[in-house]
């Protein structure tokens, strides 16, 4: 549970307590601040702890807390309360600069500002001042028709040195570019209506900035350091808090930071900017961009609308990128892109990788129909994008679209551009009828990659769910929920390295294509070592698997499982396999190996199939085609027979005695050598050449194979294979039909029973000849009727008898 001290708010002084309901606001997000800082995910804890010690060394226990202390420190460094109207400013047109240098002074000092609208041109702020007006369009510091262009409204005196502990509050600034005909910013960092540069402690709230020439609020440094010998922060500003503030009609962003850390702003809305900074149709004007060189910001409860991008966090080329981010709570409403996170120059792979764009998080976050805009023609409507980034975590997002407009299948989220490791979850995704694709991970030479996306919800969205880059291999896709109508793909991948599990799907006309492969239902596939269904088990390799075992069972190797089994059985090298098994092992860097239902034994030969209790007690070689067994081989049927072809090339019947023609059989006649019959009941049969051609391979003069050493393609080991025949064309594979399935080869039977075609003379326990393949009783000889299975009829021609021949 976490634990809030309850410290004071500094933005308010005694008048707070007359407005209830904004204390009451500002405790809420004082409290989401303490926490955020409390329990900071940022690897930079040693710069958070800093943030928390005062310029006297005293530690505070949060960041806020700090800032609470120096807010005070502010309150009692005041030795003068003034009101602007006491040093002659009056709200009638008339130039007021002077009126308020005076009441300034060299600070120490409280400046109230009456309502009204004061012209000036531009106001500084030294340290330890508090500028405080009657509140939002009721007070109104306007620059002057002699005001240079490059002026600001309000910043602070001291670039070089910097100041500390400002505040500004309840009041509207205005650029007034119409000015001398219009005015536009000069260049560089100039013409904002609020610029903090190099300040220390800095409030502002309840602010309006209307029509800057640059940014409306502008959080920043005097000078910007390069990449990559860079201090980030030296010169730039530092615990600064924006609350409650608006911005519109920017010539560039709202709010900005740049090389600056621990900045806060909360509650604020930006929105609608007239872009003048850059030239027509390419105008970069945001809402809120956290820019070069900051670190430790944390946007809450914030509102952006018609910006070319609602929240962009970025860095240019030659700077660092902004670092450790927090957006909590913030809504986009029509912005181009909602959410934008980039580092510019860092994207494709001829360029340097980013070195520091690092740990953004976006919390309760929401992108309400993204459109084009005109200040920028070129840049798509999307809810989410993610370029060169890495450490992302995006939790409880929504993106909401309006199924009428059309997005030019452009994506809703696009995750881009060597971004990596990005956790998305709780996402939920509706209305983009004419996008392209919901959720796109790009892939190629500039791929995203390590992308987690789970519990997300799609639903009447576009024509795709989520698209899968080619060369990318590390994406895990978990519980979600995908309903459209009219869909053309669910989830789209050209590999099958992705994995996906618990995913439903609906609407889509394929729910899932990958790999070329299609799909009605969104398959569960699994990548890495797994470990289910098992008390106790190793799976060591990403694609090992321990399956339903107890008794620290091990898959060691590359596509290694073992299932069923247990006794601490274990298996080694590559394809290897036990299943139903106790103690038993598959040993050695060799690959193909499977142990079946056995006890006690151990494994090594390469491509072999094993059982055995004990010791081994069959073994299955698929090198040579051997099967090797240490008990008896049963069958039902009887018998043993062999193939041999017809001499006509045509099919002889079942249970027609035959007789040798040369190497190929014919029906036997009377005085005929009987060599068998043909028979379908033979238990074992050979010469079948059931897989490839009889020649394939090599023989010697007797028969036998003819072998040679090969090395394995996946294991490099030597292994004995038969030889392959130089004349063997492997084009003809294709198509090879087996002995079984040509009429012109028989299956004979030689020895065993076989049922035997009889003519009328023949009964149970005579010896058998032949007269035109039909048995006929003889004298004697090795064949013997059993019994008649089916008597003589002329209709057929004959009879049939169960007939043992030796």
């Amino acid at each position: 549970m976490v634990h809030f001290k309850n410290c004071p708010d500094p933005s308010l002084n005694a008048n707070s307590q007359s407005h209830p309901e904004f204390s009451s606001e500002l405790e809420h997000i004082k409290a989401r601040m303490q926490n955020f800082i409390k329990h900071s995910v940022t690897d930079q804890n040693i710069e958070v702890t800093d943030a928390r010690v005062t310029a006297e060394g005293e530690i505070t226990s949060l960041l806020k807390e700090r800032l609470d202390k120096e807010y005070f420190k502010l309150l009692s460094k005041i030795t003068r309360e003034v009101n602007v109207e006491d040093f002659g400013a009056v709200p009638d047109g008339r130039d007021n600069t002077e009126a308020f240098r005076k009441a300034i002074g060299n600070g120490r000092v409280k400046v109230n500002v009456p309502a009204g609208e004061y012209l000036v041109q531009g106001i500084k702020l030294p340290s330890w001042t508090t500028i405080v007006g009657q509140g939002k369009g009721i007070t109104v510091i306007k620059l002057h028709e002699d005001t240079p262009a490059h002026e600001w409204v309000i910043t602070n005196d001291d670039y070089q040195n910097g100041n500390r502990n400002i505040f500004v509050q309840g009041m509207s600034l205005d650029w007034n570019p119409s000015r001398q005909c219009g005015v536009r910013n000069p260049g560089g960092q100039f013409s904002s209506c609020l610029t903090f540069a190099k300040v220390e402690y800095g409030w502002i709230k309840d602010v309006e900035a209307i029509n800057a020439g640059l940014h409306g609020i502008d959080i920043t440094s005097p000078t910007y350091d390069h990449l990559p010998d860079t201090d980030w922060t030296k010169d730039g500003s530092r615990y600064i808090w924006i609350d409650n503030c608006v911005t519109y009609g920017s010539g560039d962003d709202g709010i900005t930071t740049h090389y600056s850390e621990y900045i806060f702003i909360s509650n604020c809305h930006s929105g609608n900017p007239r872009g003048t900074e850059f030239v027509e149709g390419v105008s970069n004007s945001n809402g809120i961009e956290v820019d070069d060189g900051s670190r430790h910001v944390w946007l809450l409860n914030n509102f952006t609308s018609g910006n070319i991008r609602g929240v962009e966090v970025k860095a240019h080329e030659l700077w660092p990128a902004s670092q450790n981010v927090h957006i909590i709570g913030h809504v986009s409403y029509r912005d181009v892109r909602a959410f934008d996170l980039r580092h510019i120059g860092h994207h494709q792979i001829t360029d340097p990788e980013s070195t520091t764009a690092y740990d953004v998080t976006l919390i309760d976050c929401s992108a309400i129909e993204p459109v084009f805009n005109s200040l920028y023609d070129a840049v798509t409507p999307r809810a989410l994008v993610i370029s060169a980034y890495k450490n992302v975590n995006v939790s409880g997002f929504t993106a909401i679209g309006d199924p009428d407009y059309d997005y030019k299948g452009n994506p809703v989220v696009a995750l881009q551009y060597r971004s990596q490791n990005i956790t998305i979850n709780g996402i939920k995704i509706r209305g983009f009828k004419k996008a392209g694709v919901d959720i796109n991970l790009s892939g190629g030479s500039n791929k995203t990659d390590y992308i987690k996306i789970s519990n997300f919800d799609i639903y009447k969205s576009a024509p795709k769910g989520i698209s899968i880059g080619g060369g990318l291999y590390n994406v895990n896709i978990l519980n979600g929920t995908m309903i459209t109508d009219n869909g053309t793909v669910g989830i789209q991948s050209p590999n099958n390295q992705a994995t996906i599990l618990g995913v439903q799907s609906e609407g889509y006309s394929v729910a899932a294509s990958i790999k070329g492969q299609t799909y009605q239902q969104i398959p569960i596939n699994l990548k890495g070592g797994i470990q289910l269904a098992t008390t106790s088990g190793f799976a060591v390799n990403q694609t090992s698997a321990v399956i339903a075992g107890t008794g620290d069972i091990t898959a060691r190797g590359e596509r290694n499982a073992v299932i069923s089994s247990s006794g601490g059985s274990s298996t080694e090298g590559s394809r290897a396999l036990i299943a139903s098994s106790n103690n038993a092992h598959i040993k050695g860097n060799h690959v193909s190996r499977t142990i079946l239902s056995s006890e006690n034994i151990i494994l090594e030969e390469p491509y072999t199939v094993a059982g055995g209790h004990q010791s081994i007690k069959w073994l299955l070689d698929s090198v040579r085609g051997n099967g090797t067994f240490a008990g008896a081989i049963s069958s039902s049927l009887g018998g043993y027979g062999e193939y041999f072809e017809s001499s006509t090339g045509q099919l002889i019947h079942t249970g027609t005695i035959v007789t040798l023609r040369g190497e190929k059989i014919a029906p036997a006649d009377a005085g005929d050598y009987m060599l068998g019959v043909i028979s379908e009941t033979s238990a074992f049969i050979s010469g079948a050449s059931s897989f490839v051609w009889q020649g394939r391979y090599l023989t010697n003069e007797f028969g036998g194979f003819i072998y040679e050493m090969v090395t394995d393609e996946e294991s490099g080991e030597l292994i004995r294979v038969p030889k392959q025949n130089p004349d063997y064309d492997t084009a003809l594979e294709a198509n090879y039909h087996s002995r079984a399935a040509r009429d012109e080869w028989h299956v004979v039977g030689l020895v065993g029973k076989h049922y035997v075609r009889i003519d009328e003379t023949v009964s149970q326990g005579n010896y058998l000849t032949a007269h035109n393949g039909i048995g006929t009783k003889a004298a004697e000889g090795s064949w013997k009727v059993m019994k008649i299975t089916s008597a003589y009829t002329s209709e057929k021609g004959y009879g049939i008898a169960l007939t043992v021949i030796k």
